[in-house]
């Protein structure tokens, strides 16, 4: 699942942005995988609550991913995620990226083509990153 007010232009108010971490939290406790960016301070702030419960994510990268996970790729990409977990955990959140592994990202706050990739892995319509709850 992913939070389409997270796309667009950062003009987010501290209200809209505690609004989507209020939703991304009900994502997270409903058990499901969220799906986001990083490249704004909305989908940041999304990204983060998965970390404080210990929940698995898709972080999509607009750089490669020694730009955004270090020479080691363990790092978390970005300051405030690092203050609730120090290292990049592999083995629960899954990184995609459309750049070469060492290209830079672009930078910008407003990213259109991640926006709609994460919608689109989060709708199911990526072919090879289909998710399905089986009960």
């Amino acid at each position: 699942m992913h939070i389409p007010e997270t796309f667009g232009p950062e003009i987010h108010s501290e209200s809209q942005l505690a609004e989507i971490e209020r939703k991304a939290e009900q994502i997270v406790l409903s058990g499901k995988v969220l799906v986001c960016g990083i490249h704004n301070v909305a989908h940041q702030r999304a990204s983060v609550v998965p970390l404080r419960w210990g929940a698995p994510r898709i972080v999509v990268f607009s750089g490669g991913f020694f730009h955004h996970l270090g020479e080691n790729l363990d790092q978390e990409p970005f300051r405030i995620a690092r203050l609730w977990r120090y290292e990049w955990d592999a083995s629960s959140d899954l990184a995609i990226s459309r750049r070469l592994p060492a290209n830079k990202p672009t930078f910008a706050t407003h990213n259109p083509s991640i926006d709609k990739l994460v919608s689109r892995i989060a709708n199911g319509e990526v072919p090879g990153l289909l998710f399905e709850t089986r009960r």
